[in-house]
């Protein structure tokens, strides 16, 4: 009776084990904004960039992101346009886009095998996050800032530094200019180690910051900059998603069918002497 009364209060505990997880599980919720990424192929002309942009804001779509390019035909470029909405509104969209006298095919690669990438180039500083670079053209701005201020702020930051040389050693050893590079060597061997694992590489050295360059998915670009986020970010750079099918067929033209030839009919019956039915 005991092996029974156990083995039933396992079976029981397993079963509201189980529907603990399912029901208290959250469910992601549904929604019918998707991504969509959009080629659009179109003549090299002013004002294009403006009117095929103006087709999705007057929709009140926010791009995510927008790249245009020259190809390998003269005179024709691409822009590919990163927008989430809903698949009935995009379309229209995209058939508005078509109507443009300039555009040559616009191509949904939403739904296709596609190869995306996308450029980061991220200046990180070599002497630690809370490092104030001498000038504010150095690192991307925080909030508009006023040319005036901007040049105060250099003034108290060049009279801030000078007025340390007469410190203390102790308060002084730091700023020395061997101990920073030897600081700064040590940052940039941890950021390459970094940009490895990424596949990225240092494409540039200073005396105070380096620039890395990494070419990736945009998750992974995603990704490596929260990493990087505690060496210090003076300024960062992405270029915007870039789609191209994997199909070896070019996706911009659709071959027609080839029409099967109809096979040679003879001349029709005569039905006149067929019994009546």
């Amino acid at each position: 009776m005991a092996v029974r009364y156990h083995s039933r209060r396992a079976e029981k505990s397993t079963a509201d084990a189980v529907s603990n997880i399912i029901y208290k599980t959250p469910t992601a919720q549904k929604t019918s904004h998707h991504e969509h990424v959009l080629n659009c192929f179109m003549q090299d002309e002013p004002g294009i960039l403006t009117r095929a942009t103006g087709i999705m804001a007057a929709r009140g779509y926010n791009i995510d992101s927008v790249v245009v390019s020259r190809t390998e035909i003269p005179g024709l470029s691409r822009m590919t346009i990163v927008v989430k909405g809903e698949q009935a509104v995009v379309q229209q969209a995209r058939k508005q886009l078509e109507d443009l006298p300039q555009v040559w095919a616009v191509v949904d690669l939403s739904d296709a095998k596609v190869v995306e990438r996308e450029i980061l180039l991220i200046k990180l500083s070599t002497l630690g996050p809370d490092h104030m670079a001498c000038s504010d053209n150095m690192c991307t701005p925080r909030q508009p800032v006023a040319p005036q201020v901007v040049h105060q702020r250099e003034r108290e930051l060049i009279e801030g530094q000078q007025a340390a040389v007469g410190t203390e050693l102790d308060a002084t050893a730091t700023a020395l200019p061997h101990v920073q590079v030897v600081e700064s060597s040590r940052r940039l061997g941890y950021i390459r180690n970094l940009a490895n694992m990424f596949g990225a590489r240092v494409v540039d050295v200073g005396a105070e910051c380096c620039i890395v360059e990494l070419c990736a998915k945009s998750e992974r670009v995603d990704a490596f900059m929260k990493i990087a986020a505690p060496f210090g970010i003076l300024e960062a750079a992405r270029s915007g998603r870039m789609a191209m099918s994997r199909t070896a067929k070019l996706s911009l033209y659709d071959e027609p069918a080839a029409e099967e030839p109809e096979a040679d009919k003879g001349p029709a019956p005569d039905l006149s002497n067929l019994p009546p039915s």
